[in-house]
């Protein structure tokens, strides 16, 4: 697995080599089976970053509750709404999984390693002019912020399975052990003015980040992010901040964690809070 994964591009600054080695060689023994989203360790199955950030939703959406408030209202049979938000679901899953694909193929191709093109994007890929096509608003969106990169940026890894609990103070693993997949580990040199090191960051598809009306009536998290609001927002700044924990584990420190907002045709840069020292002491 090590062989299949490990790269190396022309003139890349030797830590970044070192990195990508040491992440590869220390999560080795982690098995991710994609179809069912499962992470084995030893034989046993560990509890997703994804299902464990869920965990800290006070109030988890009841479809049917929902649905059956919403035929009451707006007219239609609740079976009919449970239908159009699961495939409206189904519609931005899918969407998400393409555009991340398509961005990790553009992540390959920046660094000249166009062999390494997801299987899924060879259709998209013209090789004499080395043109990966986006034919959707967020994949334009993806190859904006791809071209616009600093050369200061350089890739690590892409799509990445890290686990909890390799922190040789055992007082400093987190008390359940979990495991979960990054989209980009970039290290940055320090040419652009930028701090210097390692920065994760994360391609998201959504509509919104921030939710105004629990924002407006004071929905939070469960605690300790009981301060926070529920919205994608804080569920994605915890997200960032399992993965960076799972790297300083193993002796690698994070400057920065950042959500890449691809919108249609458009993109933003979103910093995120270090949640790590709350969640090192509640999880």
């Amino acid at each position: 697995m090590f062989n299949d994964k490990m790269f190396t591009v022309a003139g890349e600054p030797s830590v970044v080599t070192e990195v990508r080695k040491k992440v590869l060689l220390e999560f080795e023994d982690l098995e991710f089976y994609e179809d069912e989203h499962r992470y084995v360790l030893s034989g046993k199955t560990l509890p997703s970053v994804t299902n464990v950030v869920h965990c800290f939703i006070r109030e988890p959406f009841n479809e049917q509750h929902q649905a059956e408030r919403y035929a009451q209202k707006k007219g239609m049979t609740p079976e009919y709404w449970i239908q159009q938000w699961r495939q409206n679901s189904f519609r931005a899953m899918k969407l998400g999984t393409k555009t991340h694909s398509y961005g990790e193929s553009l992540g390959y191709l920046r660094a000249g390693l166009p062999e390494r093109i997801c299987p899924a994007m060879q259709n998209q890929y013209m090789k004499e002019y080395g043109f990966l096509a986006p034919l959707h608003p967020k994949e334009e969106a993806a190859l904006k912020f791809m071209n616009e990169m600093p050369r200061s940026m350089h890739l690590v890894l892409n799509e990445a399975q890290v686990y909890s609990g390799k922190n040789p103070c055992p007082e400093r693993n987190l008390k359940q052990q979990l495991a979960g997949t990054f989209d980009m580990l970039y290290y940055n040199d320090g040419a652009d003015g930028q701090p210097e090191g390692f920065v994760i960051l994360d391609y998201k598809t959504n509509s919104k980040l921030q939710n105004e009306y629990n924002r407006r009536f004071g929905r939070m998290l469960r605690p300790p992010f009981d301060c926070m609001p529920e919205e994608d927002y804080t569920l994605y700044s915890i997200q960032l901040s399992f993965y960076a924990l799972m790297l300083e584990d193993i002796g690698i420190p994070i400057v920065s964690r950042r959500i890449v907002w691809l919108k249609d045709g458009e993109y933003q840069i979103v910093p995120v809070e270090d949640l790590s020292e709350k969640l090192r002491q509640t999880v």
